[in-house]
């Protein structure tokens, strides 16, 4: 969690050609402001704040394990942000993220526990933090636990003079400062402890990383980033997500009143382009022919002839959402299809401001249709293909009123709307092994939590003639309703009639 800004002025009345000592380990860090001898580094006694065995120095002694990591007996300096929860949470999410000699990047590394977790992993760690008692734990429990060979400690970080993420990068994993900051006037801690926990206000430490890596071609890096999510900090995930990144939950925690989130942001295709055509038959098929790898869709100005569900027709107009996606996944790798096309309409439905009807219906609160969402596969072709498409404005379609996203969302571009969907659907399916898959269970809530926002607000379902109340859905998508005292489950849309009231 330690990301610091500059620390100049935080260190007084301290010799400026000293060396810092810790542990029996001595260490310049590499274009230090602070280089300080331990003779003149006063440690306050931090048993009080702290748990953990308080050495030499005021030097602490923290037992970390977490599954496959550790034990590790760590040496933490005062002001340096000792391994907790988040560190463990954090380590989790890490697990499963084989390095295989590639290189990472650690911001903020702390007492360098994280980045001793991915060298264990494979990685070729390069870790910064801007605080030289950090830099100085960093390496003396590296060179304690063995990782001397695979992790490199640097002082430095974000907003620095002369620091960069070199091109080889393939990861950047950051427990980013999530505490809110002081109002002018409130308590603060010490100046070090207070940039080590505390975000930026504006769009927070994440914000800046964003800026900085959207002016570098960084398009094959992948950022595991630590966030508050509730209370949500000043650095949000969503802000990636609408700057043309991908964005993935692989893990989340609640400690006391907060819950921490560990999300995976990439830029959405990894620098793959979407085709783009002016008209065509339907995106579906042209989808069918789109290259076998990585992450391919197309968006069409208009298209003749395209479908829904059950092969019903689908009339766009000039400026319209037309695209389809080819998933070069095979389904048995991803939750189910059906979970699949309600999760895609969640979260467009959500980003576009309207009611999600099941299983795959835009609309509005009054029931209006803006869209919907396909999926089709076939044994011809592998994986699968994904279609959406959305009005852009209100056409009456044979004597009915179909709205579009200006009336739920605003005069938003087709092209602004295409590249937010396309994020969210990545977001679900993209496929990289630096990045976990979806948790199916995580689907199923949020399609739920959608769904559920119209139930709650008295739209009603009819299943043979007689009202029936929504209870859930299931594994595969299907909607579960009780009748009269029994569950009965619904897979077809066939089965139950909607009131919109």
């Amino acid at each position: 969690m330690l990301g610091y800004p500059r620390t100049v002025g935080v260190f007084l009345n301290l010799p400026a050609k000293a060396w810092l000592a810790l542990g029996g380990f001595t260490s310049r860090a590499v274009g230090s402001k602070h280089n300080l001898g331990a003779s003149q580094i006063r440690f306050a006694d931090k048993k009080s704040r702290f748990g953990g065995k308080l050495g030499m120095d005021g030097i602490k002694v923290v037992r970390f394990s977490s599954g496959e990591f550790g034990p590790w007996d760590i040496d933490v300096a005062p002001s340096v942000y000792p391994p907790r929860e988040d560190t463990e949470l954090l380590c989790r999410s890490l697990s499963g993220i084989q390095g295989r000699g590639r290189k990472a990047v650690e911001i903020g590394c702390g007492s360098g526990v994280i980045s001793m977790a991915l060298a264990q992993m494979g990685w070729r760690v390069e870790g910064f933090d801007i605080n030289p008692y950090a830099v100085a734990c960093s390496r003396a429990n590296i060179e304690k636990f063995g990782f001397s060979d695979s992790v490199k400690i640097s002082e430095g970080g974000l907003g620095e003079d002369n620091w960069s993420i070199s091109e080889d990068v393939e990861l950047v994993v950051w427990n980013l400062p999530y505490l809110t900051p002081p109002e002018e006037g409130e308590p603060k801690l010490e100046p070090i402890e207070e940039a080590s926990m505390s975000d930026l206000g504006g769009g927070g430490w994440s914000s800046e990383l964003l800026q900085y890596l959207s002016r570098r071609k960084h398009h094959d890096l992948v950022v595991i980033a630590l966030f508050r999510i509730d209370p949500e900090s000043p650095s949000k995930a969503s802000d990636w997500l609408n700057s043309g990144w991908s964005c993935r939950n692989i893990e989340s925690l609640r400690i006391g009143d907060e819950k921490l989130g560990v999300f995976g942001l990439w830029k959405t295709g990894f620098g793959i382009k979407e085709s783009r055509v002016g008209s065509c038959s339907s995106t579906m098929d042209y989808a069918s022919n789109l290259p076998d790898e990585g992450w391919q869709r197309v968006v069409a100005n208009n298209q003749d002839s395209g479908r829904g569900r059950r092969g019903s027709v689908w009339k766009s107009e000039e400026g319209d959402l037309v695209a389809s996606w080819r998933i070069n996944r095979d389904l048995s790798e991803l939750p189910t299809p059906g979970i699949l096309q309600i999760s895609i309409g969640a979260v467009v439905s959500n980003l576009i401001n309207c009611e999600l009807k099941w299983p795959n219906d835009l609309v509005t609160k009054g029931g209006g249709k803006i869209g919907g969402v396909l999926i089709e596969a076939n044994s011809s072709n592998p994986g699968f293909r994904l279609g959406v498409g959305i009005n852009s404005f209100s056409r009456d379609l044979d004597g009915r009123l179909c709205p579009g996203w200006r009336e739920t969302f605003g005069e938003f571009s087709r092209d602004y709307i295409f590249n937010a969907v396309d994020s969210r659907i990545s977001s679900i399916i993209e496929k990289d092994d630096r990045i976990p898959d979806s948790h199916s269970s995580d689907l199923e809530r949020m399609s739920w939590s959608t769904l559920s926002r119209s139930l709650s607000r008295g739209v009603g379902a009819i299943h043979e003639g007689e009202e029936v109340r929504v209870v859930g859905i299931d594994s595969d998508g299907f909607l579960h309703v009780d009748s009269r005292g029994e569950r009965v489950v619904l897979s077809s849309t066939e089965d139950i009639i909607w009131n919109f009231k």
